[in-house]
């Protein structure tokens, strides 16, 4: 049909369908109180007059139901900790913070927080869709992490949830995701190293903290290693486990001498600084995961943001009813920035 030089109204597509103005209007805001079959058939009349959505009207009308909500409707957050969030303690800040940032968000959007942990007497997949269901839960969102024994997010019965996924290292495929761009994060990380002119690069990162970056940062940094003459490439420490990587860390350095060494979070300066190190005089540091650490040259890969942009996700599809699993999940990835600091002075 060719495009019409005035907009398709309410009651022209109410006159082709057969439905009233009030149906009309429902069909076309994806209302849940809709017949599937009912709202497919108008919005399918609406598509052949040519009707277009007004991006400007709908995000007014987002907002008038946000206010209406009064807080009432809930997200459920699914962990896989053994206590709730604000029960428990975390050695590293990513948690707490990613936490309260999802708390708070949500909270701006008119949704509070129903938080689940499976670490624990975990119910059947079946009775945690139960529950959120007779709770008039919707949204779901997967936070990552887990304690002692590795457990799997539940298999809900996805089709009456809209569903964000947040982080790596799941089995679960087919949802929503929102990521830390580690890629990018240390690549930006390498390009300051490279404009310092450095070139003896070290790699002394925990293999359970490279491993939920999806493997983003040890891949990349053999790339960049690649490009190096041979007696340039410093071999990676990836220890098993924080004791191990405590122990190994001196050893390794006076070994290969690395002009600079990427890491994460402060573990590494402290055993270095136990043995002698002088740093930056012996060599220079520099945290892939900056969140305030005094001292330290890094990343700040924004992890507020990172809460931020699941409820928004979320929040989207709830309001546009789009439940179960997609037939194209998107992802959202987060790039962090260069902060600088005096274990890495340019």
């Amino acid at each position: 049909m060719p495009p019409r030089s005035t907009p398709v109204n309410l009651q022209e597509i109410a006159d082709a369908s057969g439905y009233g103005r009030s149906t009309v209007s429902l069909a076309l805001r994806n209302h849940p109180s809709l017949r599937q079959s009912t709202g497919d058939e108008i919005r399918r009349v609406a598509q052949e007059l040519g009707y277009v959505p007004n991006p400007l009207v709908a995000a007014l009308m987002s907002q008038v139901r946000d206010k209406r909500r009064k807080r009432q409707e809930r997200i459920a957050l699914i962990s896989r900790f053994n206590q709730a969030m604000n029960r428990r303690s975390f050695r590293d800040t990513f948690y707490p913070l990613l936490y309260r940032s999802v708390v708070e968000h949500a909270g701006t959007k008119g949704y509070g927080i129903d938080e689940f942990y499976l670490g624990r007497d975990p119910v059947s997949d079946r009775r945690m869709s139960d529950i959120l269901t007779a709770r008039g839960i919707h949204g779901v969102l997967l936070f990552p992490g887990h304690d002692t024994v590795e457990l799997e997010y539940p298999t809900l019965d996805w089709s009456g949830f809209a569903t964000v996924l947040i982080g790596f290292n799941t089995a679960r495929e087919g949802l929503h995701q929102v990521v830390t761009d580690y890629s990018f994060d240390i690549d930006c990380a390498l390009r300051h190293i490279s404009k310092a002119g450095l070139r003896r690069v070290g790699f002394a990162i925990p293999h359970h903290v490279e491993r939920a970056t999806n493997n983003n940062w040890a891949s990349r940094f053999l790339y960049y290693q690649h490009g190096l003459r041979p007696r340039d490439r410093v071999p990676l420490l990836l220890s098993a486990n924080d004791a191990e990587h405590r122990t190994n860390v001196l050893p390794w350095f006076s070994k290969h001498r690395p002009e600079v060494i990427l890491i994460a979070g402060e573990g590494v300066r402290n055993n270095l600084k136990e043995g002698g190190v002088r740093i930056p005089e012996d060599v220079r540091l520099i945290n892939l995961v900056q969140r305030g650490e005094p001292g330290l040259a890094g990343i700040d890969p924004h992890t507020g943001e990172l809460g931020h942009a699941s409820i928004d996700l979320l929040v989207s599809l709830l309001q546009t009813n789009q439940r179960g699993l997609p037939d194209f999940p998107r992802g959202i990835a987060i790039k962090g920035h260069w902060t600088p600091g005096a274990s890495f002075p340019e």
